[in-house]
């Protein structure tokens, strides 16, 4: 599945987090949302949301179940 944010526009109002900053795609969509201008974006609306590398280089170790 491929990564999708969401642009968000204006101030965020919600106390709950919008980014999945340890989803292994962070890299990408933050890329995204550089080239593409946006102030500010979201991964609320994504479904692919991954974060095996994220475990690894916090564990080094893959096996995390």
């Amino acid at each position: 599945m491929e990564p999708c944010p969401v642009m968000v526009r204006g101030n965020r109002e919600s106390d709950r987090p919008y980014r999945n900053v340890d989803c292994d795609h962070y890299g990408e969509c933050l890329d995204r949302a550089l080239k593409s201008r946006w102030s500010d974006f979201s991964c609320t609306m994504c479904g692919a949301y991954t974060r095996t590398r994220f475990i690894e280089s916090a564990t080094g170790s893959d096996d995390y179940w």
